[in-house]
C-alpha cells in the first residue's frame, strides 16, 4: 500500500485541482464528493466555484514522521479490536475512541508542509476573489474516497466547516477534515460497511460559500413510497445546514418531474440557520412571525428546482439526493449524491394476491426455516395433485392447474401464509362455489373473505357445456365420501406398514445415500398416498358447514357455542389421546410415592434416569408414550422443532402438572362431555323443522366422523413429518462431518430441492455452508419483522409491496373488554399465564393459558389450566377442538391479544360469549 502511495505521488505532483482537471480524474485522487461536483459541472449545473485538495496531499501529511507511526499503530489495533465484531461493547468502543483521539492529535499537531499550505492558501484566495464575490467566505468539506457512492454515502460522518474567512481558519478547517478521516464514528462506519481499515484516502473541497435566502434538500424520487416519477423537496429559511443537522422545521413539497405541485405541507419554521457574524460557522436565529407559516419557496422556484433535480437525476442515471440554495433569483446546486436506501415503488400492475395465515399459523407458527417451507410447499402440491386425479381430472387439466398447485402457500418474512387466490380457484373445480367458499373460510378460520374472487358468471350454453364435468366431479367426490369408511382404515394400515419399515434409532448412523433413499421411499409411499386425508378434509368442510347452517337456522342465541357442544365427547380422537395417556401415567405415579416425589422435585433428565433404574414400569410407559406420540409437540410440523424424541423433558413437566390434580381422570372427562353433547342435540332438534330433524342424527354423525378421522390422520401426518425430520437431521450430520455445513442443524436453512440437487449432481452451488450462513442471518432478522396476519400484494411479491394489513383493526392497549370466539362455555376468573414455547414456565395450575396460536402439541398443557385464551384461531382450530374435548372454557381469535394482556393480570373469560374482561391490568408478573 505504501509503495502504491509513493508511486501515485511521483506520478501526480502535489497541486490543487481545478474543476476542469477534476472532470478527467479518477475518484481515487479527489474523493467521492469532489467527483460528484465534477459530474455536476459537466452537466452544466450551477455549482459555486470550487477547488479540491487532492488525496496525495493528505497522504503526504500522514507520512510525516510524527504522524505515520501513530496512525499505523492505531489502525492496526482498531482492526484487531473490531475483527469479527458486529456491535462492539462499551470497553471496545472506549478503546477505539482513545486510539482515534491519538491519531487525530497527531494529524492536528503536525504543521502542514509549507509548500502544501501555500498552495491551499493561493487556491483559497482565488476563490475569495472570484468576480462578484470579493472576500466571499468559503466552505471546507471532506471528500472521502467511496463517499457519496451508490452503496455508502458517509452522510454526516465527515467534517465540513462553513463560512471560513481567514487564512489561519482555512488551514485549521483543512486539518479538521483530515482528522475526521480517523474519527471513531468514521472508523466504525467503515467497519460496518465492510471496508478494511487501511490508511484513509481523503480529499478536501474548498468552495465559495453561497448565502441563500432559502435552502434545502431535494430527492429525485419519493423516499417514502419509492416512486421514481416524483420529487420530494424539504425547504427552510437560511442555510441548508439547519436542515441537514435537524435544527430547522421544513416545508415538504411533493412534485412531479415536470414541476407540477402534488402536495405541500407547510411547517411552522421558527428557526433559521444563518452565518455567524464575523467568525467561522453558523448560528441559529428566530424567523420573523410573518414568515413562519408561509411556504418559503415561491411556486416558480419550486417548479424550476423540481425540473432541475429531475434533469440531473436522469443524466446521472440514478435517483439523487441533492442539496441546493436559492440566492436571489439564482438556483445553486451545492452537491448531489445517489440515494443509497430507496424503497421499490409500489407496483402498478400484475396479479393481486391475498395472503392470509388464518389456521396455517397453527402448524407453522412464527419464523419457519427454508427446509420446512420448501417441504410443506412441495407436499401441498403433491397431495392436491393426487386429489385432482381422484376427482377425475385429466392429466392435461391438472397441468393447467400447475400454477395453482405450486402456489398454495407463500413465505413472507419467514412466515407461512395461505395464498387465498389459489385456494379459491381450486374450489371452482367443484360445484356450488358460493357455499363451498363460505364453508372453506369457516374451516380455515378466514375472518375476512376475499370479495374479488367470485364464481364465474356463465351463459346457459356454457353452463350446459360444463355441467357434465361438474356433475362427474361431484359424483366422484360423493363416491369417495361413501368409501371413506373403508378408505380411512386402509390408509392407516398402509401408513403403519410403511412406518414400520424404518428403524428411527439407526438413522443417525446411515450414509448420505441411504438417507436420500429413505426420503424417496417416504415421498413415494407416504406423501404419494395422501389423497384420503384430503378427501376427508373436503368432507369436514362440507359436513361442518351443514351443521353450522342447521345451528344458525335453529334460532339459538349462540350458534358457535351450540356447535362446540355438539362436537364434544367423541371417543378415540387423536387430538386428546396423548393428553389422556399422560394423565394415566400420572395416576399410576399416585400409587408410587417415591417415584412421584422424584418426578415432582428433580430435573426431568435426572428423573428419567431414576425411573429407568427404580421404576422401570413407569419408564416403559413413558417410552411407549414417546414412541407413539414423541413427534406430537409444539411446532410439530416444523422440521426444525426439537421433538420429544430429542428432549422428553416436556412430557415430564406435563406429568408433574397432572400430579397436582388428582381430579383429572380421562373417563370422568368423557362422561361429562357426552352429557353436554346430549343436551346440545336436544336444543338443536327443538329449533328445527320435521324434515331437518329426520336427518339430524345422520348429519351430526357425518360431521363427527369426519372430524375424528381428520384428527387421527393428522396424527399420522405428524408422525410422517417426524420421520422426515429425523432423516434431514441425519443428513445435516453427514454434511457437517465432511465440512459442508458449519453445524448439523444448518441443514434447516437449505431447501429440499438444494439437498436433492446436491446429491444428484444438479446443484448450482456446492458451498452449502455459505448458503446456510446467509439464510441464517436473513431469517434471524425476520424474527423482528412481524408482518400482519393478512395483506394483499400486487405484481412481484417481494418488492413494490408494503405488506400492509388489508383491514386496519386498531389495537387499544388499555382496552378493558376484549372479544373473540367462544369455543367452550364456562366463566372463569384467573390470572393470565403467557406461554410461547416449551422453554417457558409450563405450570398453568390455576391460570388461564394464553398464547398467540396453538397446534396439537399444546394439548397436554390444557387440562390443568382454568381456561384457554388464544389470539389466533377458529371454531375448528386445534385449541378449540381440544378445549371442547377436555371441557375447558376457551376463547380464540382475539385481535391483538398479546399486545394488550400481560402474564399475571387477572381476567374474566366467558367461553360461551367470547368476552374477556380485564379485572386488574396492573397486576402482572413483571410488576410483581
Amino acid at each position: 500500500m505504501e509503495e502504491q502511495e509513493m508511486t501515485e505521488q511521483q506520478a501526480h505532483p502535489l497541486e490543487i485541482v481545478k474543476p476542469s482537471a477534476a472532470a478527467d480524474m479518477d475518484e481515487a485522487r479527489i474523493g467521492g464528493k469532489a467527483a460528484g461536483l465534477a459530474r455536476l459541472e459537466r452537466l452544466k449545473a450551477q455549482v459555486p466555484p470550487w477547488r479540491v485538495i487532492p488525496v496525495e496531499m493528505f497522504l503526504a501529511h500522514l507520512r510525516h514522521p510524527e504522524v505515520e507511526p501513530v496512525v499505523c499503530r492505531g489502525l492496526i489495533e482498531v482492526s484487531e479490536l473490531l475483527e469479527g465484531v458486529d456491535e462492539p461493547d462499551a470497553a471496545t468502543r472506549a478503546r477505539v475512541e482513545a486510539l482515534s483521539e491519538a491519531m487525530r492529535d497527531a494529524i492536528h499537531n503536525t504543521p502542514i508542509a509549507d509548500g502544501v499550505a501555500a498552495s491551499i492558501l493561493r487556491a483559497a484566495a482565488k476563490l475569495r476573489g472570484e468576480p462578484g464575490a470579493t472576500q466571499a467566505p468559503l466552505a471546507v468539506r471532506s471528500s472521502m474516497v467511496g463517499e457519496d457512492s451508490a452503496s455508502h454515502s458517509f452522510a454526516g460522518q465527515l467534517e465540513s466547516v462553513l463560512y471560513v474567512r481567514s487564512d489561519a481558519d482555512v488551514l485549521e478547517a483543512v486539518r479538521a477534515c483530515w482528522m475526521s478521516a480517523v474519527s471513531a464514528r468514521v472508523l466504525m462506519y467503515r467497519h460496518r460497511a465492510g471496508h478494511s481499515l487501511t490508511r484513509p484516502r481523503l480529499g478536501v473541497i474548498l468552495q465559495q460559500m453561497i448565502t441563500g435566502e432559502v435552502s434545502g434538500v431535494a430527492f429525485s424520487a419519493n423516499p417514502q413510497t419509492g416512486r421514481r416519477d416524483e420529487v420530494t423537496i424539504a425547504a427552510a429559511w437560511g442555510c441548508g445546514e439547519g436542515i441537514v443537522g435537524g435544527a430547522c422545521n421544513t416545508d415538504t413539497l411533493r412534485m412531479t418531474h415536470a414541476g407540477v405541485l402534488l402536495d405541500a405541507q407547510v411547517a411552522d419554521k421558527d428557526i433559521a440557520v444563518v452565518p455567524a457574524p464575523g467568525g467561522v460557522g453558523t448560528r441559529e436565529r428566530e424567523v420573523p412571525q410573518e414568515q413562519r407559516d408561509v411556504c418559503c419557496l415561491r411556486l416558480g422556484q419550486s417548479e424550476a428546482l423540481a425540473r432541475e433535480v429531475a434533469r440531473l437525476a436522469d443524466a446521472l442515471g440514478a435517483p439523487q439526493d441533492i442539496e441546493w440554495t436559492w440566492a436571489g433569483e439564482r438556483l445553486w446546486i451545492l452537491q448531489a449524491r445517489p440515494i443509497t436506501a430507496l424503497p421499490a415503488p409500489e407496483n402498478q400492475d400484475g396479479p393481486t394476491i391475498v395472503f392470509d395465515n388464518s389456521n396455517i399459523q397453527e402448524s407453522y407458527c412464527g419464523v419457519t426455516t427454508p427446509l420446512t417451507f420448501s417441504f410443506a410447499s412441495s407436499a401441498y402440491a403433491s397431495v392436491y395433485t393426487q386429489t385432482l386425479r381422484v376427482l377425475g381430472l385429466s392429466e392435461e387439466a391438472i397441468r393447467g392447474h400447475e400454477p395453482l398447485l405450486r402456489n398454495m402457500l407463500g413465505l413472507v418474512r419467514g412466515r407461512v401464509y395461505y395464498n387465498l387466490q389459489s385456494w379459491y380457484e381450486g374450489l371452482k373445480i367443484l360445484p356450488s362455489f358460493g357455499r363451498n367458499k363460505a364453508d372453506m373460510e369457516a374451516m380455515m378460520g378466514v375472518d375476512e373473505p376475499v370479495d374479488f374472487v367470485e364464481d364465474e358468471v356463465l351463459s346457459i350454453w356454457e353452463k350446459l357445456e360444463r355441467a357434465p364435468r361438474l356433475m362427474a366431479t361431484a359424483a366422484r367426490l360423493m363416491w369417495r365420501f361413501e368409501r371413506l369408511e373403508r378408505d380411512v382404515p386402509r390408509f392407516m394400515e398402509h401408513f403403519e406398514a410403511t412406518y414400520r419399515r424404518f428403524d428411527r434409532d439407526q438413522l443417525t448412523s446411515a450414509s448420505f445415500s441411504t438417507l436420500m433413499g429413505h426420503l424417496e421411499l417416504l415421498r413415494r409411499e407416504m406423501l404419494g398416498n395422501w389423497s384420503t386425508p384430503i378427501i376427508n378434509d373436503f368432507r369436514v368442510m362440507m359436513a361442518m358447514g351443514k351443521v353450522r347452517r342447521l345451528a344458525e337456522r335453529s334460532g339459538v342465541s349462540d350458534p358457535n357455542a351450540l356447535i362446540n357442544d355438539l362436537m364434544a365427547g367423541e371417543d378415540d380422537i387423536a387430538s386428546t389421546e396423548p393428553t389422556y395417556a399422560l394423565m394415566r401415567i400420572a395416576r399410576r405415579l399416585d400409587t408410587l410415592p417415591e417415584a412421584r416425589r422424584v418426578v415432582q422435585e428433580r430435573d426431568p433428565d435426572d428423573a428419567l434416569r431414576w425411573l429407568a433404574e427404580h421404576a422401570p414400569a413407569i419408564q416403559d410407559a413413558i417410552d411407549d408414550y414417546i414412541e407413539r406420540y414423541g413427534d406430537r409437540t409444539m411446532g410439530e410440523l416444523k422440521l426444525e422443532t426439537v421433538s420429544l424424541r430429542e428432549d422428553p423433558g416436556f412430557a415430564l413437566k406435563v406429568i408433574r402438572n397432572y400430579l397436582d390434580r388428582p381430579d383429572l381422570d380421562p373417563d370422568k372427562l368423557r362422561r361429562r362431555e357426552k352429557s353436554r353433547r346430549r343436551h346440545a342435540e336436544k336444543t338443536l332438534a327443538q329449533g328445527l323443522g320435521l324434515r331437518e330433524r329426520l336427518f339430524l342424527s345422520r348429519d351430526l354423525a357425518a360431521a363427527r366422523d369426519a372430524v375424528r378421522d381428520r384428527e387421527n390422520m393428522r396424527l399420522a401426518r405428524t408422525r410422517m413429518f417426524g420421520l422426515f425430520r429425523d432423516v434431514y437431521r441425519a443428513i445435516g450430520l453427514r454434511l457437517h462431518e465432511v465440512g459442508r455445513l458449519d453445524a448439523p442443524r444448518d441443514v434447516f436453512h437449505l431447501t429440499v430441492e438444494e439437498i436433492d440437487a446436491y446429491h444428484e449432481g444438479r446443484a448450482v452451488t456446492t458451498d452449502l455452508a455459505a448458503l446456510a450462513r446467509l439464510r441464517r442471518a436473513e431469517f434471524a432478522a425476520h424474527v423482528h419483522q412481524e408482518p400482519p396476519h393478512r395483506f394483499a400484494t400486487r405484481g412481484p411479491v417481494y418488492h413494490g409491496n408494503r405488506f400492509a394489513p388489508t383491514r386496519q383493526t386498531p389495537i387499544d392497549a388499555d382496552a378493558e373488554v376484549l372479544f373473540g370466539l367462544g369455543c367452550y362455555p364456562g366463566v372463569v376468573e384467573a390470572p393470565v399465564r403467557v406461554i410461547m414455547s416449551p422453554q417457558d414456565e409450563l405450570s398453568v395450575e390455576g391460570c388461564i393459558l394464553t398464547t398467540v396460536r396453538t397446534d396439537p402439541g399444546w394439548a397436554p398443557l390444557f387440562p390443568t389450566a382454568r381456561g384457554i385464551l388464544v389470539e389466533r384461531g377458529s371454531a375448528l382450530s386445534h385449541s378449540a377442538v381440544v378445549a371442547r374435548e377436555l371441557g375447558i372454557p376457551a376463547v380464540v381469535g382475539v385481535p391483538g391479544l398479546l399486545s394488550i394482556v400481560r402474564s399475571g393480570e387477572v381476567v374474566r373469560l366467558d367461553g360461551g360469549t367470547g368476552e374477556v374482561v380485564r379485572l386488574d391490568p396492573q397486576s402482572t408478573e413483571e410488576g410483581a
